[in-house]
């Protein structure tokens, strides 16, 4: 097994679909099927169920799907890693889930730069697959992201609080209520999750847990299947000024939990770089009326 092959895989599995899987790898159809075929014939099993609806992972086929993510992500490590000794600079890793406009901050840049000048600061964007995008595997240093996740092992800080609004067509018969319950989206087309999203994010951000609509991975796939096939997505109250599409409608959903804009970092990890970005990004961030708490979760 080699590692573009268990990327194929991993893909697949996520879309739960051929086709999709190529156009996210950005490769025809025919070389990925053969791929998986090959790989299923090297390890003597099916991988795949076929079906007319999809293809979902067999019991070999979950198996691999864990083992495939680690050690894709044992090998992204090591990259970092010997990326690491070359530059012999000081690198942080900073991921953000979605757009970067919270990385994007003159003040932030500068407050960093002042206590580590030597220090080289990588984003890396991530998608609604993973809300810590590595963090835990260590594919990343710092997550600038929302909750709720799984927090285990992780130290957290808020840096600002969101109420949680659904986006509906306009021609929705819910864009004509003021707000919404979940009870009213619950039973509606919306948006899902690929598989194996962290359970606690998919039951507070997947709109429906019977979701018939098509698979996401990003706001702008969640926004683009409202448009177009009248789905439901969720979305943190910031995040409805810079996404003001014509068609869409934004409504508060009354009785979804906040949401949390956080900084998160492994609760071992006592790398001043972590300290010094953490400390930078609320220096910038102070006229913000939320006032950051630290919260430690542990195994």
């Amino acid at each position: 097994m080699d590692l573009r092959g268990l990327r194929y895989f991993v893909t697949v599995a996520e879309e739960g679909n051929v086709s999709r899987a190529a156009r996210r790898l950005h490769m025809s159809q025919p070389p990925l099927s053969q791929r998986i075929r090959e790989l299923e014939a090297e390890l003597g099993c099916e991988l795949f169920l076929r079906g007319p609806k999809g293809m979902r992972l067999t019991a070999a086929g979950d198996i691999l799907l864990e083992e495939a993510k680690a050690l894709l992500a044992g090998a992204e490590r090591a990259k970092e890693r010997v990326s690491r000794q070359v530059t012999a600079a000081p690198l942080l890793r900073v991921g953000v889930l979605g757009p970067g406009e919270a990385t994007l901050s003159a003040p932030l840049a500068a407050a960093f730069a002042r206590s580590h000048p030597e220090a080289v600061v990588s984003l890396r964007q991530g998608d609604l697959t993973d809300p810590t995008m590595g963090l835990a595997a260590g594919l990343i240093d710092v997550a600038i992201t929302w909750t709720p996740f799984d927090e285990t092992g992780l130290t957290v800080r808020t840096v600002q609080e969101d109420r949680c609004f659904a986006a509906v067509a306009t021609s929705s018969p819910l864009a004509g209520k003021t707000s919404l319950t979940r009870a009213d989206i619950d039973q509606s087309g919306s948006v899902r999750f690929p598989v194996g999203v962290d359970a606690t994010w998919r039951a507070h951000w997947q709109p429906s847990a019977s979701a018939g609509g098509p698979e996401v991975h990003s706001l702008d796939e969640c926004l683009h299947a409202v448009l177009w096939q009248q789905s439901i997505a969720l979305v943190p109250e910031s995040a409805l000024e810079r996404h003001a599409v014509e068609g869409i409608s934004y409504r508060w959903v009354t009785d979804l939990p906040c949401t949390r804009l956080v900084l998160a970092w492994r609760r071992e990890d006592r790398s001043p770089l972590v300290a010094a970005y953490i400390e930078a990004f609320t220096t910038a961030g102070r006229e913000s009326p939320a006032v950051p708490q630290d919260r430690v979760v542990y195994v």
